[in-house]
């Protein structure tokens, strides 16, 4: 090998290091990021539950409106089951 294959493979290997130390950088700001922000549920699920919530709510309310179901009398429940 000589002298200026000796540095050539010298400088790539610094470049490899450096690249590993910045990746190794990103993941720990990534896995800090996912601290700080644990992602539970997505904001689109949130959404969805949240709209899901206000339409149960709606229909529990139509249900006390229209009050509870008036007894059948004694024939009919016969003929129906």
């Amino acid at each position: 090998m000589s002298f200026s294959d000796y540095h050539l493979e010298e400088r790539l290997m610094d470049l490899r290091v450096q690249e590993e130390w910045r990746q190794a950088e990103l993941r720990r700001l990534q896995r800090e990021a996912r601290k700080a922000h644990p992602g539970w549920l997505s904001r689109q699920r949130c959404w969805l539950l949240y709209q899901l919530g206000n339409f149960l709510v709606s229909l529990g309310v139509r249900l006390l409106q229209v009050g509870p179901p008036q007894p059948r009398p004694a024939g009919e429940q016969m003929l129906l089951e």
